[in-house]
């Protein structure tokens, strides 16, 4: 395996659904789950697609309870292709489907730098001999909507056919996560199918409670020759296109199967169905998209490039790659968040959680469009959250632990033990320290990039609001003359209240009452800074009490490791690791394109790439430079020194 490269050998059943969540493909609108095309959801395999933000709220009955969960949907499967074979004028096998012992090879390559995942394998059939297939698909970067598969059958030795059913299936349902199996995992209704000639089929459908209107079209030809027999046959659940191929030894015949997939969430387009049949008709062959796709992919390595050697790179561009499948450029033009798992799968059922604290400050440095976006969905959400703050009987916006489509507390109020089979009471929604973390997102987002028009509008609103629950939710003890935040769950949710208590969650739990008091902090810093005229309009729409804001301000400052953004500087601090002795990385900071830091050997260099921007100030732990536009600037770190 290259640097670029991750692959599995064989196949095992017991490892398949961890090998698909692994070789997911997406592009920030949607994934699809890397399952072989042939098998349809069941034990062994789940090919589950998904785009971001399109979700559904189906009621259950589990153990005598009705309960609601809202789910990121799994779209109807696209990936569906399956063959068979015979000789000629023989008997067709059985459809083929993965067996290990009628498997000769099989292999998986992720291609990470290209954004791809091809499957070859050799399949011995008792009737005919044995066929070599190879499997290339990618989800394309560039234009979001669309997704390929390109099949290639090779006969060894042989002479005869092979019958092939491409197919739309609408036949679908969430059933991606054990434990979730007992709830109602039908979310789409409506399913209608039909056909274009000679080579498109489509299938619409609506999520059944959201009615977010689903289409999705397909084009499957055969490049090497004209087929035996092509049919379209729509069905009522699946649209399938049946094809057969002549098959001679040594001569690969190719079939490429294209998908466009549009819903009514979609921006700029009159009809999901209409938007994915014209995008479809007006698409390039499996050649023509796979270089559009590569070069898509390759703009996006430029700008969240990193060098680091040996397997700990390859482990971090694993790692960069999946990030950049949920959260792409074309996240910029969506409402959605970050789902706890991503676009791979459905455990936490797609919800939105804190995770953008640990993402945002990537994405802050190379795609600052990715973050506001992400903001953006944490303001359109903001009424909702200071209705949560009033119904408890709280100022200000208390955001929830679990977010979907629009901003309500998803956490379930009960959850049932699946091994006792009891029902007991989930206080994780006390989880408030999630305001704090969108908050922290706001401020160092526009550290990063600043962007004080977003400051000054949006994310002061956002902040001052979570300040002003914070405020409220603190109370005064004059025993002890200092604030108190009572009835919390910090991040260890294990711990949720005490022993024998009336009242779940914790008092004073320290991640939270650190948060609270920078969130104070960074608001009075705020209303400081911002201009006076916007000071008041603030005050007058959401009736700032500052004397309340600072008394329950208690002072507190953190370390600072690694890098960060602040005072209009950019802060380092190295730390020297035997393991990764050499690492750099670029980095978009104040309007400066590619800023790269590099660290080797005993020294730290920083280049600034020519522009008409202005210098940037670098601060260490022991002094402060300002680098030029077109400079670089070698430092030598004095931890490193050996004369020290």
């Amino acid at each position: 395996m290259s640097e670029w490269t991750w692959e599995w050998k064989g196949y095992d059943p017991a490892a398949e659904q961890l090998r698909e969540s692994l070789c997911t493909l997406g592009n920030g609108y949607f994934a699809t789950r890397g399952a072989v095309p042939e098998c349809r959801a069941g034990l062994v395999h789940y090919p589950g697609a998904y785009a971001a933000g399109c979700y559904n709220r189906p009621e259950s009955t589990v153990a005598g309870r009705q309960v609601v969960n809202e789910d990121l949907v799994n779209l109807p499967n696209w990936l569906l292709l399956r063959f068979r074979l015979r000789r000629a004028e023989g008997a067709w096998s059985p459809w083929f489907a993965p067996r290990p012992h009628t498997l000769l090879a099989h292999r998986h390559t992720l291609d990470l730098r290209r954004g791809t995942l091809t499957r070859t394998f050799r399949h011995r059939d008792e009737r005919t001999g044995v066929v070599a297939v190879e499997q290339t698909r990618l989800v394309h970067m560039g234009d979001p909507h669309l997704a390929a598969l390109r099949t290639v059958f090779t006969a060894e030795d042989w002479s005869g056919e092979v019958e092939i059913e491409s197919c739309l299936d609408g036949e679908v349902t969430n059933g991606n996560v054990h434990r979730y199996r007992a709830l109602n995992g039908h979310q789409l209704t409506q399913v209608r199918t039909g056909a274009r000639e000679p080579h498109t089929v489509w299938l619409t459908c609506r999520t059944s409670t959201s009615d977010i209107g689903v289409a999705m079209a397909a084009r499957t030809i055969v490049t090497d020759r004209p087929p035996a027999l092509s049919e379209l046959r729509p069905a009522r659940h699946r649209a399938v296109h049946r094809l057969v191929l002549p098959l001679a030894p040594g001569r690969p015949v190719a079939v490429e199967k294209t998908v466009a997939l549009h819903t009514s969430r979609d921006t700029a387009i009159s009809d999901p169905l209409g938007a994915a049949v014209d995008r479809l008709s007006s698409a390039d062959d499996f050649a023509g998209l796979l270089n559009s796709h590569v070069a898509a992919w390759d703009r996006l390595w430029r700008r969240a490039e990193i060098q680091v050697p040996g397997q700990s790179g390859r482990v971090l561009r694993f790692h960069l790659f999946h990030l950049l499948q949920t959260l792409s450029p074309h996240t910029a033009d969506l409402d959605a968040g970050v789902p706890a798992r991503g676009l791979h799968g459905e455990a936490y059922r797609g919800h939105v959680f804190w995770d953008e604290l640990f993402v945002l400050p990537h994405l802050n440095l190379h795609f600052p469009e990715v973050s506001r976006a992400l903001l953006n969905y944490r303001y359109r959400r903001l009424p909702r959250a200071c209705e949560a703050a009033a119904a408890i009987g709280r100022s200000g916006a208390m955001y929830p632990w679990q977010s979907g489509s629009d901003g309500r507390e998803e956490t379930q109020e009960w959850h049932l033990n699946p091994r006792s089979g009891r029902w007991l009471p989930d206080h994780s929604r006390l989880q408030h320290h999630v305001g704090s973390a969108i908050a922290y997102n706001v401020w160092q987002y526009c550290e990063a990039t600043g962007d004080t028009e977003f400051l000054h509008t949006r994310g002061a609103e956002m902040l001052l609001q979570i300040a002003r629950f914070w405020a409220d939710l603190a109370a005064f003890d004059p025993a002890t003359e200092r604030y108190h935040i009572r009835g919390v769950v910090g991040p260890d949710e294990y711990h949720d209240s005490y022993p024998g208590a009336a009242q779940p969650g914790l008092n004073d739990n320290a991640y939270t009452n650190v948060t609270a008091a920078w969130v104070l902090g960074r608001a009075l810093d705020l209303l400081r800074r911002l201009p006076a005229w916007r000071r008041e309009e603030l005050r007058d729409r959401i009736r700032l009490n500052l004397g309340a804001m600072a008394g329950t301000l208690d002072l507190v400052q953190r370390g600072l490791t690694g890098l960060e953004t602040r005072e209009d500087a950019l802060w380092l601090d190295p730390v020297p690791l035997p393991a990764l002795s050499e690492y750099g990385f670029s980095l978009r900071y104040r309007g400066h394109w590619g800023v790269g830091i590099r660290r080797l050997s005993g020294q730290l260099q920083i280049g600034v790439p020519d522009s008409e921007e202005s210098a940037i100030r670098v601060v260490l732990a022991d002094r402060a430079v300002t680098i030029a536009p077109g400079e670089t600037c070698t430092l030598v770190l004095k931890a490193d020194d050996p004369s020290e």
